[in-house]
């Protein structure tokens, strides 16, 4: 309800500044308040659409193309139509003019002020953060233990190729998610919802998924248990949980297992060229491509690198040992399979594990939503 009114606003205000501009505005030497009102209408009904549409990349794109377009006009139309407007009243009254005539023609049209004002640094800020960096916040744990609620994330937005706005098309390729990266993606369920999970598996890999280990081309991805724990749901409840150490496959990073929690199990599962299996550490609290399926190379956003600060969301503090702490997990060299090897091992190797079944809890997995700051 609130943007169809905001829409009609914009709309009813753009077409009478319009015109405005054709049929009146060649005659006036004066400021009129009804121009001035359906400026600041068009401004401020703009600002509340865009704002409530969440999506921040899409404003963004938005004003700068709107104010460059304003600042062109003004520079090759505007000025000029202005000054000979100037010229003709200051003919018709002899040079001379009244107060309020001068104010006129000395002063922009605020719409024109404002987009001349705000078009390079609009233009500055969509360059960062669409070509090179962006900050994202962590609102859920579904990724623990390796980024946690409240943490403030880099995200290099040119790792995986510079890509257009809003569009998110590949315009100069640069790179690819390798197997155990943390990837930023848009949600394939909703593109405007943006999540972090890790790529589990890369196109051309077979993945199964059986008692809660992962096996890649038939080679498991080891879990060493390294403590037991009680994890604190969000709805307040606390479950006996477990932290292990996982390889992928080269790629050493923490897991959290809770075993009153049932797996879904699958096998033999091939990711298909230009997809991945996008997966969270927090194996049994993340809403992950186990649910909703593979995340297509067009939804990418960008790579994790670092944390830049954490905020304590219930003390509302800052928790200085994580600034600074890498994302990305280390990969070691001399343990990572070699992507066409593990699919020819793949063929002639059969996964064979017992079959576990393990009590379920009622609690629902929590998806990791990032919200841009």
């Amino acid at each position: 309800m609130l943007n169809t009114l905001m829409l009609i606003i914009m709309v009813l205000s753009g077409l009478t500044l319009v015109a405005d501009f054709i049929f009146i505005a060649k005659r006036r030497s004066e400021k009129k308040k009804y121009v001035q009102l359906c400026e600041v209408s068009l401004i401020v009904s703009a600002l509340i659409y865009f704002i409530s549409t969440r999506n921040f990349e899409f404003v963004l794109t938005f004003a700068v193309i709107f104010s460059g377009i304003i600042w062109l006009l003004d520079k090759f139309l505007f000025r000029r139509l202005r000054e000979m407007r100037h010229q003709r009243v200051l003919v018709e009254n002899r040079g001379k003019l009244s107060i309020s005539q001068k104010e006129f023609f000395s002063s922009e049209p605020l719409l024109t002020d404002y987009s001349k004002s705000f078009f390079w640094v609009l233009l500055l800020v969509l360059v960062l953060r669409s070509f090179v960096f962006e900050p994202f916040r962590i609102p859920t744990g579904s990724l623990e233990p390796t980024l946690i609620p409240g943490d403030f994330i880099l995200v290099n937005k040119y790792a995986y190729g510079l890509r257009l706005p809003v569009a998110n098309k590949t315009i100069i390729p640069i790179g690819k998610p390798k197997r155990g990266d943390i990837v930023v993606f848009h949600w394939p369920v909703n593109p405007n919802v943006d999540f972090i999970k890790r790529a589990v598996a890369i196109p051309g890999d077979k993945v199964s998924y059986i008692n809660k280990v992962f096996y890649i081309n038939g080679q498991e991805a080891d879990q060493t248990l390294q403590q037991d724990f009680d994890y604190a749901l969000e709805n307040g409840r606390s479950v006996s949980a477990k932290k292990f150490e996982e390889n992928l496959l080269g790629v050493k990073h923490g897991i959290y297992r809770i075993p009153s929690r049932p797996g879904e199990d699958f096998e033999d599962l091939e990711v298909p060229l230009g997809m991945y299996l996008m997966v969270g550490d927090n194996r049994d609290d993340s809403d992950d491509s186990r649910f909703w399926g593979f995340v297509s190379e067009d939804l990418i956003v960008g790579k994790p690198i670092w944390v830049l600060f954490n905020w304590k969301q219930k003390s509302f503090g800052i928790n200085w040992s994580r600034i600074g702490l890498s994302v990305q997990a280390k990969e070691d060299s001399d343990q990572s399979l070699d992507q066409a090897g593990g699919r020819q091992q793949a063929k002639a190797q059969a996964v064979t594990v017992s079959d576990v079944t393990e009590n379920s809890q009622n609690d629902q997995p929590q998806s990791v939503e990032l919200k841009e700051e």
